[in-house]
């Protein structure tokens, strides 16, 4: 059988390892957006400059608490023959139950962070997915899991308002007066920071071969509340595909 060749097997745990990966990845590059954004930066543009290990470092960070959490989660849907995810599927078939669920996320749009709304629907597709594909599909159910926890995590990091970020002071080689902000990416050819000025956040590079030396702190960053303590309903309107 297809299930028992060895290739095969050793192909799907290729597979789930890259996938696996490229959802830190992705998640990583996502927080550090979102980060720099509360910073004044360009955060796409920024998280393009962060080195590959860095946005994996990001992503671990970030995604390990919310795994932990979305694990139990999911254990207790499962618990006693997937009792908990059945009893949420049966519900969602009923106008009861739908007006319930309605209502409910209605109330959670009104909060002035999104992430209880986004962990809400997490929930109830991995409810449903558990419910439903038990027996025919566990890479569905696995797949309907991480991208519930992804979406999760992602909306908790949109809603930060502080964080620890890595505070960078160049000295130059030249008479340019000692240069420091945000450490967003450092390679071979020199440094990516966000500078501060009377201005705004610029982000600037600055060659290897003008840097004599360079010293990091970590900070403690907190950002504006504004955009991210408005409710969901207000925020629906400027959400833009990233």
């Amino acid at each position: 059988m297809a299930a028992q060749d060895p290739l095969g097997r050793l192909t799907t745990a290729a597979g789930a390892l890259v996938g696996g990966v490229g959802f830190i990845y992705v998640v990583g590059a996502l927080s550090l957006s979102l980060r720099y954004e509360g910073y004044g930066l360009p955060g796409q543009h920024a998280a393009a400059l962060s080195p590959r290990e860095v946005l994996l470092s990001a992503g671990l960070r970030t995604l390990v608490v919310w795994v932990a959490i979305g694990s139990v989660i999911a254990w207790v849907l499962t618990w006693r023959r997937r009792r908990a995810a059945r009893w949420i599927k049966r519900r969602l078939r009923t106008k009861t139950g739908i007006a319930l669920a309605v209502l409910l996320g209605a109330a959670l749009l009104g909060l002035r962070v999104a992430w209880p709304f986004v962990a809400y629907l997490g929930i109830l597709a991995t409810a449903y997915a558990n419910a439903t594909w038990w027996s025919t599909s566990s890479v569905k159910r696995l797949l309907v899991t991480a991208l519930a926890i992804g979406a999760t995590t992602v909306a908790y990091e949109a809603d930060r308002i502080s964080y620890i970020i890595e505070r960078t002071c160049l000295n130059l080689k030249d008479p340019a007066p000692r240069t420091c902000g945000l450490l967003v990416g450092q390679q071979d050819r020199g440094f990516y920071i966000g500078v501060r000025d009377a201005v705004g956040v610029r982000l600037v590079f600055v060659p290897a071969e003008r840097v004599k030396s360079a010293s990091t702190q970590k900070k403690h960053l907190r950002v504006r509340a504004g955009y991210r303590r408005e409710t969901v309903v207000l925020r629906l309107p400027d959400i833009r595909i990233r």
